[in-house]
């Protein structure tokens, strides 16, 4: 039998609300579906709390399930809680208040580009800052949340013509009858300590994708390096042909740079993520002189 482990009881309660037609729908369907939905708002939640502290491991309490539209009441609990803040009413309020905020701002974006959930989550920083610890925390990778956004619209889309409402208590959310991507594995969980750094920065193009891979290669320091470009409408226009790139051509971008390193801090990954392509500069034309 599995242990249990102890759950800590944060304040903060959501409602999933799915519309479905009684006598008509495979009660199976709608069942697998909702769980597919809590499990991914389980993830963004996951990713919320990631950079509080790594082993916080947020789970769903089932609060009551309402018929006509399928509503069912969710709770938040956290395992792994820190000890220093397991006695702390204030820190539990918070993480709570925390939960519900991101959860109600980000679904607003569930399908939404780089930048704009950027945006989202610099709407999202006094909240982190403001817990009650001495400095508070940073925002997650941008990169995490767009992959857990994009978990929820998978999941969402169990349920094509059917209305799909997360409730809060600051304000309702209608998630989009949109079609996902096919499903990415997602990578297991390690011990090794992982970096982010943030920043604007000039990289100048060597090769790039028409393939829709969204992974090009960029000169950095000068040496070629991989980065992902999370500009989606951005890709969308250059793979379009309507944004010209050349070999030479340098982009401004806003970028989020994840390095991970091992037990004896070695590094063994680096990643660069492209969130906002700002501007495409191409080297004049050189003339010759005669």
């Amino acid at each position: 039998m599995d242990r249990q482990l102890s759950t800590e009881t944060v304040e903060g309660e959501i409602a999933l609300v799915i519309d479905y037609r009684p006598g008509v729908s495979h009660a199976l369907d709608v069942l697998q579906g909702a769980m597919g939905l809590i499990e991914a708002l389980e993830r963004l939640d996951n990713t919320l709390l990631s950079s509080i502290d790594t082993s916080l491991e947020p789970v769903s309490i089932l609060n009551d399930v309402q018929h006509s539209s399928l509503k069912i009441l969710l709770a938040r609990a956290l395992r792994k809680v820190p000890d220093d803040a397991i006695n702390s009413l204030d820190w539990k309020k918070w993480v709570g208040g925390l939960l519900v905020k991101g959860k109600y701002i980000l679904l607003q974006r569930v399908d939404a580009d780089a930048p704009e959930i950027n945006r989202a989550v610099v709407e999202l920083t006094a909240d982190y800052k403001s817990a009650p610890t001495l400095i508070g925390y940073d925002t997650p990778k941008i990169a995490d949340i767009q992959d857990a956004l994009d978990g929820i619209s998978k999941a969402r889309a169990r349920f094509p013509r059917q209305a799909v409402q997360i409730q809060t208590e600051w304000g309702d959310v209608n998630l989009p009858d949109t079609l996902p991507a096919p499903l990415d594995v997602p990578l297991d969980p390690n011990t090794c300590t992982v970096v982010v750094n943030k920043g604007r920065e000039f990289f100048k193009v060597k090769s790039t994708d028409m393939l829709g891979q969204a992974q090009w290669t960029v000169m950095r320091n000068g040496r070629g390096v991989r980065v992902d470009i999370l500009h989606k409408s951005w890709l969308d226009r250059y793979q379009q042909r309507a944004t010209p790139i050349l070999p030479g051509d340098s982009l401004e971008c806003i970028f989020e740079e994840t390095i991970t390193y091992d037990a004896n801090q070695t590094e063994i990954e680096r990643k660069i993520s492209v969130i906002e392509v700002m501007r495409v500069i191409t080297p004049p034309v050189q003339t010759t002189l005669l």
